[in-house]
């Protein structure tokens, strides 16, 4: 007879999953506020009562879907940079990998950008949150940090302004994604930032 209660360890951990990426799908496209136990439950095809055995409250699954996201973006970051690569093939590879999470994972781009104004609205959120942020910023400096050490940077331009500025462009090609959703400009303007990182983007012109 099959034993009725809690979901078996496989069966949880799919069910988990799934639930993550559902919620995900629905604060970054319907907002915090708006996500209901209910509208999750069914889209994963369980009862309402049954996602208190993952999340006991929505906060934690938010938390839990940060958290998550976090580190599907900074495993893309890690496995797309290497030690023996220079900066600009660093950031190149780094740009490259994101923009195809983008295009398997679109929810991705917009939770991390609705991120900085729900915690903004929810005190409770913000505090339950900002122990997890900085992972992805963390990461960049490490990588700005070794490209000082081995003369790759223009000696004006600090570690910590190399991650500053890294961070921006990400989150602007992030953003731009979002907002145009057009595969073709994005590739274009990925090809222009390349071109422009290697200083090559403008023509220098050699009039008098």
């Amino acid at each position: 007879m099959k034993r009725l209660g809690r979901p078996s360890a496989c069966v949880g951990v799919d069910t988990r999953n799934r639930l993550l990426v559902e919620a995900r799908r629905s604060f970054a496209v319907e907002g915090f506020d708006a996500t209901t136990n209910k509208k999750l439950a069914k889209s994963v095809g369980i009862t309402t009562a049954a996602i208190y055995h993952y999340f006991p409250s929505k906060v934690e699954m938010y938390v839990a879907v940060f958290a998550d996201v976090q580190k599907l973006v900074c495993d893309t970051i890690e496995n797309s940079v290497s030690e023996t690569q220079s900066i600009n093939q660093n950031v190149s590879s780094m740009i490259d990998a994101l923009a195809a999470l983008t295009v398997r994972e679109p929810a991705v781009v917009s939770f991390v950008m609705s991120v900085s104004s729900e915690a903004h609205r929810n005190a409770e959120l913000r505090r339950e949150v900002l122990p997890v942020h900085g992972q992805i910023g963390r990461i960049l400096l490490t990588l700005s940090e070794n490209a000082v050490t081995r003369g790759e940077v223009n000696s004006e331009i600090s570690a910590q302004s190399l991650e500053d500025m890294l961070m921006v462009v990400l989150s602007g090609l992030a953003r731009f994604n979002l907002v145009y959703r057009d595969a073709r400009r994005t590739a274009e303007l990925i090809k222009s930032m390349k071109l422009l990182m290697l200083g090559v983007a403008f023509k220098v012109s050699t009039s008098v």
